[in-house]
């Protein structure tokens, strides 16, 4: 992934996205209700591309085990702060979606891929963010990944990964 989205996130304000207006208060929302009728039992969940941890503090506060990642080093340090107020651990990494390799294969419960596809833009690249993502994928596990397709509708899409 190139630097360009490194530099862009390092100066935007990703931790305020969610809550800037209601489209967005409203993602957040619909998401999580996704999410708490999919997501049962304490798993283990990869949040690639966690942004400041807005689903990964979520779905921690309901008991998973997270380990959020994300290519942006300034996002990561939001989240290593926040969780000092934490009872709980969160492993944390900076890591492109591409490239998974410090994980092994099946290691995960869930592959949350809510961001990383909105900045891939060839083919190569999306193939190995979406190959990453199903190989550290335990089997029968969900892949779970937002994207916003040319005509702008948003969509999410889940994949239970049967192999």
């Amino acid at each position: 992934m190139s630097n360009e989205v490194v530099n862009y996130y390092e100066n935007y304000r990703e931790e305020d996205r969610i809550t800037t207006n209601n489209a967005r208060r409203i993602e957040f929302l619909t998401t999580i209700y996704k999410f708490d009728k999919l997501l049962k039992g304490n798993l283990k969940i990869l949040d690639c591309a966690a942004g400041t941890g807005a689903y990964a503090f979520y779905l921690a506060d309901k008991g998973h085990n997270l380990t959020a990642t994300d290519i942006t080093p300034r996002h990561i340090k939001i989240i290593n702060e926040q969780l000092k107020d934490r009872t709980y651990s969160m492993e944390t990494k900076v890591l492109d979606a591409t490239d998974m390799r410090c994980f092994e294969d099946g290691c995960f419960d869930v592959v949350l891929n809510m961001g990383p596809f909105y900045h891939l833009t060839d083919d190569m690249s999306r193939n190995k963010c979406l190959s990453e993502s199903i190989r550290v994928l335990k089997k029968g596990g969900y892949l779970i990944t937002a994207y916003i397709p040319r005509l702008y509708l948003n969509q999410m899409l889940v994949m239970s990964v049967i192999t």
